[in-house]
């Protein structure tokens, strides 16, 4: 069963995203990772259909999304997202995000504590300092040359970031990397420029933090855990950035264990 797709209204033009599961079951958001969109929870959507009602947007300025005027902070992203909610009617949700959408579900908890009744994180973006110096190159956009060099160096960074992936895989995220242009820094510096301890201090609902021992956020997940009052923390051996497709039955196994049944009906 594949996900359905839709539109929502906003106030910048209209957001995309994915749905899927039924409208009596527990709703959960899922939020990606830069620089892909809702696509990379298609498997794991068909996995968690028949236990929640699964919405998954499209960040802002990725996908199928408009962008948001100007450079984007990730308390924009967060009130975009919260109008996405407002448009649909939630008053309260499960929120799961990874690497950039961990980074909104926490200011999406920050902000509006009341409609996030349990936080799950993959990958969660407490970065070092070394890591906030190294991240913008990892994300600079390749000026378009006549030679097509510009496709090559995005198809090897998507390679670099795991060697092992499918190549339909890395071919998919190569196009959506070419396809943000200026948008995959941007993201990138909204992620850097957070202040990503002060939004999980403020997280009241229940978390789950958990991330492969390949994930390059995992030698940080205990620290991310210890500034909130009620997380726990779950690894998944091997894994690196494209968890959720790689090894979606485990995160499939690990959200439906924490996230409450009857949470958000």
């Amino acid at each position: 069963m594949n996900a359905g797709r839709g539109y929502v209204p906003v106030s910048f033009g209209q957001m995309h995203y994915r749905f899927a599961g039924t409208t009596n079951k527990p709703v959960v958001v899922l939020l990606h990772q830069t620089p892909s969109n809702s696509a990379m929870f298609e498997q794991l959507m068909q996995l968690l259909a028949t236990d929640f009602r699964l919405l998954a947007p499209d960040i802002p300025g990725m996908g199928m999304s408009d962008p948001l005027p100007g450079d984007s902070s990730i308390t924009d992203f967060a009130d975009a997202m919260l109008e996405f909610f407002d448009e649909l009617g939630l008053d309260a949700c499960c929120l799961f995000g990874h690497h950039t959408g961990a980074s909104i579900a926490a200011e999406i908890a920050a902000i509006r504590p009341r409609i996030v009744t349990a936080i799950a994180m993959s990958g969660p973006t407490l970065l070092t300092e070394e890591q906030k110096l190294s991240l913008p190159a990892a994300a600079q956009t390749f000026p378009l040359s006549e030679n097509g060099e510009h496709v090559q160096r995005m198809w090897q960074r998507m390679r670099n970031k795991d060697g092992e992936l499918p190549l339909e895989l890395a071919l998919r995220e190569t196009l959506f990397g070419l396809q943000l242009g200026e948008r995959y820094s941007q993201a990138y510096a909204a992620v850097i420029a957070q202040d990503f301890a002060t939004s999980l201090k403020a997280c009241e609902a229940p978390a789950l933090l958990f991330a492969g021992t390949g994930d390059p956020m995992f030698e940080q997940l205990d620290a991310a855990a210890g500034l909130m009052g009620n997380a726990i923390t779950r690894t998944i051996d091997g894994a690196k950035t494209y968890v959720c497709e790689t090894h979606s039955a485990e995160v499939a196994d690990l959200l439906r264990n924490f996230f409450p049944r009857e949470a958000a009906q």
